[in-house]
């Protein structure tokens, strides 16, 4: 059992009768960053919100820190997320969404305010307590969500399509600033995207989600160098792959 990690074993999860995840199994560790890839419709997102406690799975056990969540509500998981569309509230302060989860917790404003200063200070944005959401570009409200994911000290960090919702022109920057976040971080960070570039910047640990199923899963380097079967092939190298018809 990993004491501080995650242990998914087994899990089937879907919607209603519909099975989208198949038996899967995999572990994260602490300070290492597990980047689930897969095409739209592999169940990615799925698996996500099953670890977060939106979806109930179907079989199989969840545990976190050597404790079995599988059947706790979301509130009692103690898991940060990052939803794709960063999930930030506007008619808020950047303070007063960054402290969100510490209010709901009921901590003191005097800590809230400590805290919300460690995380700005974190994501490199001090001094933007007073803004407001529409007043931060997109990589800023990123920053911003992840500064609110981390403010609760979480067992696990989630992240769905971190870098979907980012133009091409900043993307390499907010990126580079997303890797550097992750090497300050203890928490196993799990993140999904359909995004080879993604994928190759941001895991050390790299799962291939084909129709529900993890079809290889391993140390990047490993996974890259010595895909499984043609699929995962073309889905890692599709410029090598493209033969002149990209």
């Amino acid at each position: 059992m990993i004491d501080d990690g995650l242990i998914i074993d087994h899990i089937s999860s879907g919607y209603h009768e519909q099975v989208i995840i198949k038996n899967i199994s995999l572990t994260a560790q602490p300070q290492e960053t597990t980047v689930l890839m897969g095409l739209s419709g592999s169940g990615k997102t799925t698996l996500l919100l099953t670890i977060l406690g939106i979806i109930t799975p179907m079989s199989g056990k969840i545990f976190l820190q050597n404790k079995d969540i599988t059947q706790l509500p979301i509130e009692a998981r103690n898991i940060g997320y990052l939803p794709q569309d960063y999930g930030l509230f506007p008619h808020m302060s950047v303070q007063d969404n960054v402290a969100f989860g510490l209010t709901v917790r009921g901590i003191s404003k005097e800590q809230r305010g400590r805290k919300v200063a460690e995380m700005l200070d974190l994501v490199g944005l001090t001094g933007y307590e007073k803004r407001k959401i529409h007043e931060l570009s997109g990589g800023q409200r990123q920053r911003i969500g992840l500064a609110r994911a981390l403010a609760i000290d979480p067992a696990l960090l989630l992240l769905d399509e971190p870098l979907s919702n980012v133009d091409q022109v900043t993307k390499y920057e907010i990126a580079t600033h997303l890797k550097a976040l992750f090497t300050k971080c203890t928490t196993p960070i799990i993140m999904v995207t359909h995004n080879y570039e993604d994928a190759l910047f941001l895991a050390d640990k790299l799962a291939i989600l084909i129709e529900g199923e993890i079809q290889q899963i391993g140390p990047l380097d490993e996974v890259m160098h010595h895909p499984k079967n043609p699929f995962i092939q073309r889905l890692l190298h599709p410029i090598v792959n493209c033969k002149g018809e990209c």
